[in-house]
């Protein structure tokens, strides 16, 4: 069986030049688990060692898990204007 990650790579992405993610990182020093990064199935979400969080928008799946993790209200999000297209293989 094929591991998550590898399967990702394998579908085919049409990304925005600029993040449909805002991230107030201010608001992300005061949280001390980072849920965004663990419930983030595509890795989106990075803890910094400052302890703010970096984003690497164009590996979002756009499932909102992330939204609902962050007790803070620390993310929003809209969605693509390209949206993501699937083709898996």
């Amino acid at each position: 069986m094929m591991d998550l990650l590898k399967r990702l790579s394998l579908n085919k992405y049409n990304v925005d030049r600029t993040s449909h993610i805002e991230v107030n990182t201010d608001i992300c020093l005061t949280c001390k688990d980072k849920p965004c990064t663990k419930v983030c199935p595509a890795g989106t979400y990075e803890p910094s060692p400052d302890g703010r969080i970096i984003v690497h928008y164009e590996r979002c799946l756009e499932c909102g898990a992330a939204l609902v993790a962050c007790p803070y209200g620390a993310i929003k999000f809209h969605f693509p204007e390209g949206g993501i297209s699937y083709k898996y293989g």
